[in-house]
């Protein structure tokens, strides 16, 4: 049996994140789409560090996770609901190196996923809620999750949820159907470079129409209105909806009325962009997130035959991984007891120079003594702070010496 882990040694181990997250296959998408924050999330970034008292925090959402990550403070107090997975230790840095590798994704080698992480990270930096620690985490573990991916032969980052949508529209449709793609996010810039190369006739919509213009003129598309294929998609053959909604935008109540030709929606957003209900429209094909992510006997044997080749990797640059963050709190430590050692050394040495008045009797010789043995004092203080401080060992753990 292991032995419990002194105080000591565990010192500083709450610089390592701990990870609160509900994310698909473990999780039903539906129960992963409750947890998603798209409106007010530098609001909810603040509430939820007041919540837990974290000194850094990143909040996480893709199209099949939630995470947030937490250092310090009490994570429990999050408190997301029944069913969510927490990580923490060694687990916690194999779970996030293997999701950046794209090994955690149902589509295998899902390359959107560093992106998405340094899209979080700049938001929680941005609203001050995440410092100096998660930018260096995530720098780590992007950089070794890419150096996994070269390692498994996935490096050209050739599969996602936008190349999968792309294959089922190019398999499904004609050449030179027409296709509206709604939202301005990576899977609809990436479709709307790549459907046109493909014969499609392609426009774009969002809510914020200046924000179409922004993807759409660089690419010379043409911009409709949203809510033009909100009342009617009269026209187009698919639609390819990815936007940040909290709630369907396209509804049953405004189609239920209409005959039209088939039209096919993709729907690749969390929560859902389009209501189940138009699935009883004879007119309408949809197809959500929950298709492309589905478990296929082909995809399971893929990820468990990657996870297998991956697993010492993931081992080894897990420990590497701990041993820099524990070396970073150890500097960080190390610094703040200097400072404050250097500021009782000032007071005291400030306070010998105001009673230099009443030390008159001293001659040239003993004054001369006092500050040498003021600055000896300063100089052996500062040294024994450094020998006697906790240090990070192979491991990544921190042991006093």
């Amino acid at each position: 049996m292991t032995e419990p882990r002194s105080p000591e040694l565990i010192m500083g181990s709450d610089m390592e994140p701990v990870l609160i997250s509900f994310h698909a296959p473990i999780h039903d998408l539906d129960v992963v789409a409750q947890h998603v924050v798209r409106d007010g999330v530098p609001a909810r970034l603040r509430e939820w560090q007041k919540q837990t008292g974290a000194r850094e925090l990143v909040y996480l959402a893709t199209c099949q996770r939630v995470l947030w990550l937490v250092w310090g403070g009490n994570p429990a107090a999050l408190d997301p609901g029944p069913g969510v997975r927490r990580y923490e230790g060694e687990e916690a840095w194999v779970h996030l190196l293997a999701m950046s590798a794209g090994l955690e994704s149902a589509n295998l080698g899902d390359r959107e996923i560093p992106g998405q992480m340094k899209d979080s990270l700049e938001q929680a930096r941005q609203v001050g809620v995440a410092g100096e620690e998660a930018h260096a985490v995530f720098e780590d573990v992007i950089r070794e999750g890419q150096r996994l991916r070269s390692r498994l032969g996935l490096a050209d980052g050739n599969v996602s949820v936008a190349t999968v949508a792309l294959k089922h529209l190019c398999e499904g449709l004609p050449e030179g159907a027409s296709v509206a793609l709604v939202g301005v996010g990576p899977m609809t810039q990436y479709l709307a470079q790549r459907l046109p190369e493909r014969g499609f006739k392609v426009v774009v919509a969002n809510r914020t129409r200046s924000k179409a213009h922004e993807l759409a003129e660089p690419l010379g598309l043409p911009v409709v209105e949203l809510a033009q294929l909100q009342r009617d998609p009269l026209g187009f053959d698919a639609i390819v909806s990815a936007t940040a909604a909290p709630e369907p935008i396209f509804t049953l109540d405004a189609w239920q009325t209409l005959k039209r030709p088939i039209l096919r929606i993709l729907d690749l957003a969390l929560p859902p962009d389009s209501e189940p209900g138009l699935e009883q429209l004879p007119w309408v094909h949809r197809v959500d997130l929950t298709a492309f992510l589905a478990q296929t006997t082909t995809a399971r044997a893929q990820r468990a035959e990657a996870a297998l080749k991956a697993e010492s990797f993931l081992v080894g640059a897990a420990g590497r991984l701990r041993h820099r963050a524990h070396g970073r709190a150890h500097k960080r430590h190390l610094a703040s007891a200097q400072e404050r050692l250097d500021s009782a050394w000032g007071a005291l040495e400030a306070e010998v120079k105001a009673l230099e008045d009443s030390m008159q009797g001293l001659d040239e010789a003993q004054r001369e003594a006092l500050k040498e043995i003021l600055s000896r004092g300063r100089t052996l203080a500062f040294r024994a702070l450094i020998q006697t401080q906790p240090k990070p060992n192979a491991d990544g753990e921190v042991v006093k010496p």
